[in-house]
């Protein structure tokens, strides 16, 4: 359940995104890494079998649930785009990195996934934390006179996700002074069963690439 009002949200640019799934056979999900209060955590996400898997590139995120209608009884899942915990050399557009709200304590829950594309090239790669992702949607940034839709970070994600391609596009997120969020958080529609524990005290973070053979699925 996403801690800021739905008003709160439409300003920051809540939108229903179109998203095709992935339809492999069987595939297990493997644990994945993500970052909760700044900590990295291990989410775990169930195994989805056939036309019920989602995935992002090369990355398996489990079975989808059927209803993918934001709930307030989920927890949430962001995807923010571009980062760099999660790379792939051949296909970097899908270069992205994951925040949860909460950790599960040994049981499985719902999650809703959301988009969260940042749109000022300044923002650094600290959005670690909910609070984080919530307070860089609610800032704004007055692009420059020569901005265009190429100086956005992961314009082409943001373009296959959402469908906006151009300046143009962005108009329903621009405040009355012309300027934009710094992030744009929108919901993917998608949500999915997994479990969120601290990772085992031997573990290390390494980031998770994957190979340039990996074939890309798209949720």
């Amino acid at each position: 359940m996403l801690t800021i009002g739905f008003g709160k949200l439409s300003k920051i640019g809540l939108l229903a995104a179109t998203l095709s799934f992935a339809a492999p056979p069987q595939q297990p999900a493997n644990p994945l890494v993500a970052y909760y209060e700044g900590s990295i955590i291990q989410l775990v996400p169930e195994t989805a079998s056939g036309n019920r898997a989602a995935a992002l590139g090369p990355w398996n995120f489990g079975e989808r649930l059927r209803e993918p209608k934001p709930l307030d009884k989920r927890l949430n899942l962001y995807v923010v785009v571009p980062g760099q915990q999660y790379r792939s050399p051949s296909r970097p557009e899908y270069d992205h990195s994951l925040v949860i709200n909460s950790l599960t304590h040994e049981r499985a829950r719902e999650w809703d996934i959301f988009w969260c594309f940042v749109l000022d090239a300044r923002v650094a790669d600290g959005l670690h934390s909910e609070k984080d992702l919530l307070t860089a949607a609610q800032q704004s940034f007055q692009p420059a006179d020569l901005f265009d839709i190429e100086d956005i970070p992961g314009r082409q994600m943001l373009a296959e996700k959402t469908g906006i391609q151009t300046l143009a596009d962005l108009g329903h997120y621009r405040h009355k002074d012309g300027s934009l969020p710094r992030v744009l958080i929108l919901p993917a529609r998608l949500a999915i069963r997994a479990t969120a524990e601290p990772l085992p005290s031997a573990a290390t973070f390494q980031s998770i690439e994957s190979s340039a053979e990996s074939t890309p699925r798209n949720w």
